[in-house]
């Protein structure tokens, strides 16, 4: 699939994925990775779903990680069967507010319906959320009174508990048309920005 910064496809090498997964070590997340960790991050997501990317060129510029099922961890319940998890989504800083994020977004609701899957959800910072507002444009809505408190070591080496909600949208319900508004909305946006 083409976009206007350059093509979706299927994140297949580890430095593509550390290369984008590092704006997580930044504003407002802080967190601290080891090599080791984010290698079993990029199987993780490789073996237990999918992961792809916008591409310019060889540089990845911001992926989209979904996983099979719902997180054990997580204090959510679903009563139907085909559940996809949004695991992660991250836009190198440089090309944040081009709609790169909205653009990733999208594309993983498309294939997760495609799919078969009936729901997507994902967790999300309860404050400063970079993915909320772009989840609110293609139609998801929160997961009322489900909450979670994240420990991760910081950056600054501290252990910091941060609360996370829960969105969810469903898939089955998707209309494109709400979809290609929100294509269009986005670089309409980005363009006066520019």
């Amino acid at each position: 699939m083409e976009n206007k910064k350059g093509k979706i496809k299927e994140v297949d090498k580890l430095t593509d994925f550390e290369s984008v997964y590092q704006v997580f070590t930044e504003e407002p997340y802080n967190e601290k990775y080891t090599k080791e960790e984010l290698q079993e991050i990029f199987e993780e997501y490789r073996e237990e779903g999918y992961m792809y990317g916008v591409y310019d060129e060889d540089k990845c510029l911001g992926l989209i990680a979904l996983k099979d099922g719902v997180e054990e961890e997580h204090p959510v319940e679903f009563e139907e069967e085909r559940i996809m998890y949004l695991a992660d989504i991250a836009v190198l800083d440089e090309y944040r507010r081009t709609g790169l994020g909205t653009e990733l977004m999208i594309y993983g609701a498309l294939q997760s319906k495609s799919l078969g899957y009936q729901k997507l959800y994902m967790r999300t910072l309860r404050e400063k959320s970079m993915s909320k507002g772009i989840a609110g444009k293609i139609g998801f809505n929160q997961i009322q009174d489900v909450y979670q408190i994240v420990e991760r070591e910081r950056t600054d080496g501290n252990v910091t508990g941060v609360e996370n909600i829960f969105l969810e949208l469903d898939l089955e319900a998707l209309d494109i048309n709400i979809v290609r508004q929100a294509i269009d909305k986005l670089y309409k946006e980005s363009e006066l920005e520019k």
